[in-house]
């Protein structure tokens, strides 16, 4: 079963698409493509355990809560990775469990002379295979890093509990989110006030990734807060704060002697700790069950069966058709919706950190800066995994008369858009904090800039990928689906795209201002454009179908 679902998750044969004549479909191939991919989200998730240490430094510890005990700022850092830890599960499974269900294994065996309880046992450990590698990572390098931070191999152990607890909330979590999104989003019609639905949704399961950002971005804020509760507001306010989960799980290795416990009474925190175990038993029975109710849920139309309604037809653009196709179907796929909204959510997270933070304009101008830097850069690593979208879009890019500019053109728009719409949303915030005609005439003239220098990224990769897809005559879905494909065809995207930006910083820290910033990296952004453009569009095989 789980071969199936590695098969078509990376093949997608169900989805559309087709069977390469020189390339045979192999079902090692594909486990080793889709281990490639857990490989990289557990290597995240281990990027986030290895950082306690540096965050429990004394360095760190000393100047990012200064006046905060250091038992209640330690506690809210391990609570923190836990948090993240439960997000970025969860997000893996929301990304994963519709290609559980799009493989379609467990409808086939449930028609089998098969005992109930093997058909259970099935789901359960295939479902359990799509985890595997990004739990067993969150309960090894978790205990490890906390134990190493706190210098105590007790600490490490006491952690365990409340890495568990994560990693089954988390999977819990993506199977009870995920059954309702496949029955009442993925499943949902067109139309407008549809779509909207969708999008809203999308936004709130995009919101585990974002935490990432929001907790890195929104940290200092964190604190003071917290450092006001402690010294003004009530005891009972703090004593509530500390006893949500998974904080007392979270404190539990400071609790052990020779550790700072937080400046929490130890009666609450450890009873809420001993309940959130004791409410983990239930969870973890439903969960036994769950995961075959939901491989044989079945995607609900919200049509009603026998209505009929009517189509319009209009006339467009094949780019502007393109664009939309694509956007129409992220809205129906979390794991694209996220290339899309992951770039708006940290600008949104950054431009509202520079508002909310009051530092002075010049300051603004700066931080809005970094977050159209990273919005661009973002844009660009995901830029490729666009082209993973024609397998659904079979019908409109390949039995169609579409020339590959058309199809270029389309997937350049929605990198752009997307990299405008992160750009609008800061410049909104920025000029809410800094309503200076010069800052803001400033900022839309960086982004405009920095414009040339993401459309010439994305002809970069898009270039390889079709460069490669010749020689090796697979169709770019099937290419783009390995894991290692998202670095070699993203790394020299990132530096196109980077290099403006690095030439901005560079003059701005030898006291550079004005023009003399911004018209330097224009030039670099048109003269990488001018040089790139012939290159690629002559590897792209020019209006060839």
């Amino acid at each position: 079963m789980y071969t199936e679902v590695a098969f078509q998750a990376i093949y997608g044969l169900r989805a559309g698409n087709s069977a390469n004549e020189r390339v045979t479909p192999d079902a090692r191939e594909a486990r080793r493509k889709v281990l490639e991919s857990k490989i990289l989200i557990s290597a995240l998730l281990s990027l986030v355990a290895l950082a306690i240490p540096v965050l429990l430094g004394r360095t760190v510890e000393s100047l990012a809560a200064p006046a905060l005990p250091i038992g209640l700022y330690r506690a809210s850092v391990l609570d923190g990775l836990l948090v993240l830890d439960l997000a970025l599960l969860w997000w893996t499974g929301l990304q994963a469990l519709p290609t559980l269900l799009g493989a379609g294994v467990q409808p086939l065996i449930e028609t089998l002379p098969i005992r109930e309880s093997t058909l259970r046992d099935a789901a359960l450990l295939t479902t359990a295979r799509l985890f595997d590698l990004p739990a067993l990572s969150v309960l090894i390098f978790t205990p490890l890093a906390v134990g190493y931070a706190l210098g105590s191999p007790w600490a490490g152990l006491a952690i365990l509990p409340g890495a568990f607890a994560a990693v089954l909330v988390a999977i819990g979590l993506a199977l009870a989110t995920g059954k309702f999104y496949v029955r009442h989003v993925q499943g949902s019609r067109g139309g407008f006030s549809r779509a909207a639905l969708r999008w809203a949704y999308l936004v709130l399961w995009t919101l585990p990734a974002f935490a990432l950002f929001g907790f890195v971005t929104f940290s200092p804020q964190f604190f003071l807060g917290l450092l006001s509760l402690y010294e003004h507001g009530p005891a009972w306010a703090l004593t509530l704060l500390a006893s949500a989960f998974p904080f007392p799980l979270a404190a539990l290795p400071l609790y052990l002697p020779g550790q700072f416990a937080p400046e929490v009474s130890a009666a609450p925190v450890l009873a809420s700790a001993a309940i959130y175990l004791v409410v983990l038993a239930p969870l973890a029975l439903w969960m036994w069950g769950a995961p075959r109710e939901f491989a044989r849920t079945p995607a609900v139309d919200a049509e009603p069966a026998g209505s009929s309604r009517g189509f319009r037809i209009s006339g467009r653009s094949v780019p502007v058709a393109i664009l939309q196709k694509d956007l129409r179907i992220a809205s129906r796929t979390p794991g694209f919706a996220l290339l899309i909204l992951l770039p708006l959510l940290n600008s949104a997270a950054i431009g509202l950190w520079s508002f909310f933070g009051a530092p002075r304009g010049v300051d603004v101008f700066s931080v809005g800066s970094a977050a159209v830097a990273s919005s661009a850069l973002l844009a660009a690593f995901f830029a490729p995994a666009f082209f993973a979208i024609e397998v659904y879009g079979y019908a409109f890019t390949r039995s169609l008369p579409i020339s590959r500019d058309a199809l270029l053109a389309g997937k350049v728009a929605m990198v752009a858009a997307i990299y405008l719409g992160s750009a609008g949303l800061v410049l909104g915030i920025t000029a809410l904090a800094v309503p200076t005609a010069f800052a803001i005439n400033s900022f839309v003239f960086f982004v405009v800039a920095e414009l040339a220098a993401i459309v010439a990224a994305a002809l970069v990769e898009f270039g390889i990928l079709y460069w490669r897809a010749e020689r090796s005559g697979l169709p770019i879905t099937g290419l783009y689906a390995g894991a290692s494909w998202v670095l070699l065809v993203s790394i020299p995207g990132l530096f196109v795209a980077g290099a403006p930006l690095v030439i901005f910083e560079y003059l701005r820290t030898a006291g550079s201002t004005g023009t003399g910033l911004l018209i330097p990296m224009a030039a670099t952004a048109l003269a990488e454009l001018a040089l790139v453009a012939p290159i690629a569009l002559r590897t792209l095989g020019r209006g060839s179908a």
